[in-house]
């Protein structure tokens, strides 16, 4: 039988047979039928027990298993309200909460202004009103109102930089950006995360019998417990998440916006998603370059070129990280030496093909080509050592520098024609791993392109509708 030998029926028949009372073995019929009837009752019991100790299986609780020996502390740090007490003007705020500004209707009225996008000079306008002039503000103009912002708490600071192309564009390039280490600190220490930061990876099963995963944050899948036995001893594991989309930001002029926003993975992931917690961070301004050179084709390698350029540059001291640790204080003040892999690059199709540094035909995440797409066997994964291999021999195939000729040699490869990715020396980045499944073009584009066609074309679309308003 496939049931297991405890919960057999007949091996509890085996046990307890010495229970069913037989009188002897010349006894009479109604000796007989008591003893039908005590085997009838006998089975109806049994069965019970088995039901009961079914239910039971499966009215434990689940079974964590954490992974030992690691998220040590090491000494004293700091945290929010540590920092918040460490502002030069903590003396002015037990005395007034809203200080720099005179009184909360002041602090209300001046965020409404700092936050309602108007320029500087209709501020101006708005202030120079009598009706806004007899309520006596602290600041009369909005230079002055943004000095007065500029003296509260605030989050990790901007900094820019100039960026030099390989070659020449329109306008000269600057990327703002801001320290990704102090945004992850950040988003540690926010309240609107507290308590939902975790630090151990862990394995949850249905039942004591380890039978059955269960899978509700980032830390509880195995990509987690594999990066950290990859870690020293005793160390701390952070999952970086990225995402980048390039926006219009005008209906008209061409006017876009290419923001790259950061988060961790070990928030929890029921809070990580909500706008309203501010869990993804704007890391940088990525710069939209427009390229002078006549090929088109060429002048969007260059773009892609210059992401990765920009992108190695903003995630330096997270690669460092990566690489050798760096010490953070959790939100109740203990030290952790924590690295930190790319775990996530959250974009789309388009983009997760630049990031991956292959061609449009093929996966980003494996060795397959567009023609392989359909074939019943998986290709092998797509990871940073291969594409290292790659453009090593592309490289020495090149006797003499030349983009064109670069390209078509990447090409033959199925590579973009980017030479550094960024990821490339980040510890532990793996593409097939960090790029994840996208839902508009993997999903919903996929559902109404195709499958919506073949079923309209099938049943025709007055069915289709019909047997869609039954859902």
């Amino acid at each position: 039988m496939n049931q297991p030998h405890g919960r057999c029926i007949t091996s509890q028949l085996r046990i307890k047979s010495s229970e069913i009372p037989f009188s002897s073995a010349d006894g009479n019929a109604d000796d007989w039928i008591d003893m039908d009837s005590s085997f009838d009752m006998l089975i109806d019991g049994l069965a019970d027990e088995v039901f009961d100790v079914e239910m039971e299986t499966w009215s434990h609780e689940p079974v964590t298993e954490l992974y030992s020996g690691v998220s040590a502390n090491y000494g004293r740090g700091y945290t929010f309200m540590d920092m918040f007490d460490a502002d030069p003007f903590l003396s002015e705020h037990r005395h007034n909460l809203f200080y720099p500004f005179s009184s909360g209707a002041e602090w209300k009225f001046a965020s409404w202004l700092a936050n309602s996008g108007l320029s500087m000079a209709t501020i101006d306008e708005c202030l120079s009103l009598d009706v806004i002039k007899s309520q006596r503000f602290s600041f009369k103009t909005a230079k002055a109102l943004r000095k007065l912002i500029k003296l509260l708490p605030s989050g990790p600071r901007w900094k820019y930089r100039s960026v030099k192309t390989e070659s020449p564009t329109r306008h000269a390039l600057q990327v703002f950006y801001r320290d990704a280490i102090e945004c992850l600190q950040h988003l540690i220490h926010s309240p609107s995360n507290s308590g939902q930061v975790h630090f151990v990876p862990k394995k949850i099963y249905s039942a004591v019998d380890h039978t059955q995963r269960i899978y509700t944050d980032w830390l509880t899948g195995d990509r987690a417990w594999e990066l950290q036995d990859a870690l020293p001893d005793r160390a701390t594991l952070l999952g970086i998440v990225l995402s980048s989309d390039k926006t219009h930001i005008t209906q008209v002029g061409n006017c876009q916006a290419h923001p790259l926003l950061i988060s961790l993975a070990n928030i929890s992931a029921d809070i990580r998603r909500k706008g309203s917690t501010n869990s993804y961070l704007l890391l940088a301004l990525l710069p939209v370059p427009w390229f002078v050179h006549p090929n088109k084709r060429l002048r969007g390698i260059l773009a892609s070129w210059l992401l990765h350029q920009v992108i190695s540059i903003i995630v330096k001291p997270l690669k460092m990280a990566a690489e050798v640790g760096c010490m953070m204080s959790n939100p109740v003040r203990n030290l952790k030496h924590c690295f930190t892999p790319l775990v996530a690059y959250i974009t789309d199709t388009p983009e997760q093909h630049v990031i991956a540094c292959i061609t449009n035909n093929a996966s980003a995440v494996s060795m397959a080509v567009s023609k392989q797409f359909g074939d019943p066997l998986c290709c092998a994964a797509c990871t940073a050592s291969k594409t290292r291999q790659l453009l090593i021999v592309v490289k020495r195939e090149m006797r003499a520098w030349n983009l064109s000729s670069y390209f078509q040699a990447c090409r033959k490869r199925q590579l973009n024609g980017v030479a550094s990715p960024f990821w490339l020396d980040w510890a532990l980045a793996e593409p097939s791993s960090f790029l994840n499944p996208e839902v508009l073009h993997h999903f919903f584009k996929m559902f109404w392109d195709h499958d919506w066609k073949w079923c309209s074309r099938m049943l025709g679309a007055d069915e289709l509708d019909f047997r869609f308003s039954l859902l």
